[in-house]
């Protein structure tokens, strides 16, 4: 158990290496064109999660390592503030996990097991260097999760859809280099993410993102399906159902037991 819950919240946190790209410059050939996606770029950046607290009620399907199986979940949500994930089967708590700006933690009754420490032990795990809470949160909610600007992305318009690239994914599938992702990333006509597409050619990883049927909850909107695709020398899957949102705070209690043992990442 403790597994599927850490490799539905950390494991899709892959896809924001993006945002370590550097800042390129724009010459003037290119200023109608930038002008463009720029526009785009900011519809896709207003998307932003105004809410005070969010729960939603899940199914997780996870196919990982071998390992397949699916759990009941409420993720609640205090915006910018913490994560709370509570995973049960049967009606009865398996898992929980706690994530805010300053770390996480997680454990697991069937084995007396936990996880603890701040987002460098979550980047160790992952062997990345980029993950926060922000991004996780985004991630999760369908909203961009990488630093999209319109000196790096290119942005079009094209069979009722809008593609924003990565204006070095070119020279990356030339020379590929650490740290350094092809990026696609696909919004339908309301701007909502509906597929985000990246590569790195230097570790042969790719990561697929796919959100389906947006509805609107309150005075946002969200994805009610999630699908993480993680695929080096195997395919991972991770299916993330939402079935309800409710814009109310969770009782939200969160303490290792006493006597289970600490899990170290190596």
């Amino acid at each position: 158990m403790i597994k599927k819950l850490t490799y539905i919240f950390c494991l899709g946190l892959i896809t924001t290496a993006c945002t370590t790209q550097k800042v390129a410059k724009v010459d003037d050939k290119n200023a109608e064109v930038v002008s463009a996606s720029a526009k785009i770029i900011q519809q896709t950046l207003a998307k932003k999660s105004a809410f005070k607290d969010l729960t939603i009620k899940a199914k997780v399907v996870a196919d990982l390592e071998g390992m397949s199986g699916d759990v009941n979940a409420t993720i609640a949500i205090k915006n910018e503030q913490k994560i709370w994930v509570n995973a049960t089967k049967f009606g009865i708590t398996g898992a929980r996990a706690q994530f805010t700006p300053t770390g996480f933690a997680a454990f697991e009754k069937l084995g007396g097991t936990y996880y603890e420490g701040d987002f460098s032990l979550a980047n160790k795990l992952l062997k990345v260097d980029f993950i926060d809470y922000q991004k996780l949160q985004n991630l999760l909610l369908g909203k961009v999760f990488v630093d999209l600007n319109s000196a790096d992305y290119t942005a079009n318009f094209s069979d009722n859809k809008y593609t924003i690239t990565y204006n070095e994914n070119e020279a990356i599938k030339a020379s590929p280099k650490e740290g350094k992702y092809i990026q696609t990333y696909i919004f339908d006509n309301g701007f909502r993410l509906t597929e985000a597409h990246l590569k790195d050619p230097k570790r042969n990883i790719e990561i697929d993102l796919a959100y389906d049927n947006w509805v609107k909850a309150g005075e946002e909107e969200f994805p009610k399906n999630v699908k993480i695709f993680i695929k080096d020398k195997k395919t991972r899957q991770i299916d993330l159902e939402y079935n309800s949102f409710t814009f109310q705070e969770t009782n939200t209690p969160f303490s290792i037991p006493a006597g289970y043992k600490k899990k170290e990442i190596k």
